[in-house]
């Protein structure tokens, strides 16, 4: 299925993470998007992206489309707990704001590890019923003109929500904000340079797969990072401190030995995994 010219942007020429005017044409996929790669930077993204109106319908059912499924609670609960363990080494539990917060997951399992708890999410309803059974506050509407206090809190959390917005460089200016001296951010985001990711272009840009460019994921992914591009962005642009970069393994439940052997390997080399996450501090 082809994307309908109306559900459209113009096209960006410059790129919206580090403003450079040196946008090249880098992919396309089989459902027609372009994929744009940032000659200063290198970050990847669509280009043209979709409007605000197409973001705000498809958004309506994601948790109930795609985070919620019964078979994927178990990982996604294992995924939750080794990502809250894993920032902990940088920081001890405090003030926690999650923004992506879906269905509440991270939060519940924060709040278990003594977090005090608060997170955003796009989707009022579902941010309603996330309020409702944590009994914790749990904001949505414009992100930007929420009454947040500056250096109020010791973690900001997103996890595999950067790739989603039109404007990355907002969501990361206000992070820094809102995190005390001292405090972390923890970015977990799909990585473009994972060696499946290289080895998937290759073979669409040989003509060799019949979806090319499947694994770009256009339906609602705007942006394509890897460990190479977005650690110097954060450090040259928004103010960040980056402590350390790993892989994101998957976890197997219930947990196998290969598993666990594989996934202390591509924490260490990130980019052998299709996803990573980054430890950061602000620079006030």
């Amino acid at each position: 299925m082809t994307i309908p010219p109306t559900a459209l942007d113009e096209p960006l020429r410059a790129c919206p993470l580090c403003d450079s005017a040196d946008v090249r044409e880098h992919d396309h996929d089989f459902r027609g998007a372009h994929i744009a790669r940032c000659g200063a930077c290198g970050v990847r993204f669509m280009n043209p992206r979709y409007t605000d109106a197409y973001l705000a319908s498809y958004y309506t059912n994601y948790v109930e489309q795609v985070m919620e499924l019964p078979h994927r609670m178990a990982v996604r609960l294992a995924q939750k707990e080794a990502n809250l363990a894993r920032l902990e080494r940088f920081v001890k539990p405090g003030r926690l704001l999650s923004i992506g917060c879906g269905d509440g997951l991270e939060l519940r399992v924060a709040r278990e590890r003594g977090w005090e708890i608060e997170g955003y999410d796009v989707d009022a309803a579902t941010t309603a019923r996330v309020a409702r059974a944590l009994n914790a506050t749990i904001h949505t509407g414009d992100l930007f003109a929420l009454p947040f206090a500056s250096s109020a809190y010791d973690c900001v959390y997103l996890d595999q929500v950067l790739e989603h917005p039109k404007n990355p460089a907002a969501f990361l200016r206000l992070c820094h904000r809102l995190i005390r001296p001292g405090g972390l951010l923890y970015l977990g985001v799909p990585n473009i340079m994972s060696l499946s990711s290289v080895y998937k272009t290759a073979l669409g840009r040989l003509g060799l797969k019949r979806q090319r460019g499947k694994h770009y994921d256009t339906f609602h992914h705007l942006f394509y990072y890897s460990p190479g591009t977005l650690p110097p962005l954060l450090e040259r642009h928004y103010g960040f401190r980056v402590l350390r970069v790993e892989g994101d393994p998957t976890p197997s439940v219930p947990p196998r030995l290969s598993s666990t052997i594989w996934g202390a390997i591509t924490r260490r080399m990130p980019w052998l995994d299709s996803s990573f996450a980054i430890f950061a501090s602000p620079v006030k």
